[in-house]
């Protein structure tokens, strides 16, 4: 199981420019791409919410991302393998 995407409570939101948003997470101010953040949240007083990869938030948490916060789980699935039968050749198709 991997997480892909994660949601990062931050602080408060401090600036925006074009390309990207100004957050302070506890005591250190995060400069956040926009193409990799999605539902981006702020209140003025409780601080707000994002939407970023999970290699994202580690790089800036240095923990891994846990999975209560998780928005996006992706699954390794293994196909079962699938016996191919031997069919009679059908009278009526040959010559």
């Amino acid at each position: 199981m991997k997480i892909a995407k994660i949601l990062l409570r931050f602080d408060k939101h401090l600036h925006t420019t074009q390309k990207a948003f100004l957050i302070r997470i506890g005591l250190s101010d995060v400069w956040l791409p926009k193409k990799l953040c999605s539902k981006f949240i702020t209140n003025k007083k409780l601080g707000g919410n994002v939407v970023i990869p999970a290699f994202l938030y580690e790089r800036i948490t240095g923990k891994p991302a846990p999975i209560e916060d998780a928005q996006t789980i992706i699954e390794k699935h293994v196909p079962v393998k699938i016996e191919l039968k031997e069919l009679p050749p059908d009278a009526e198709l040959t010559r």
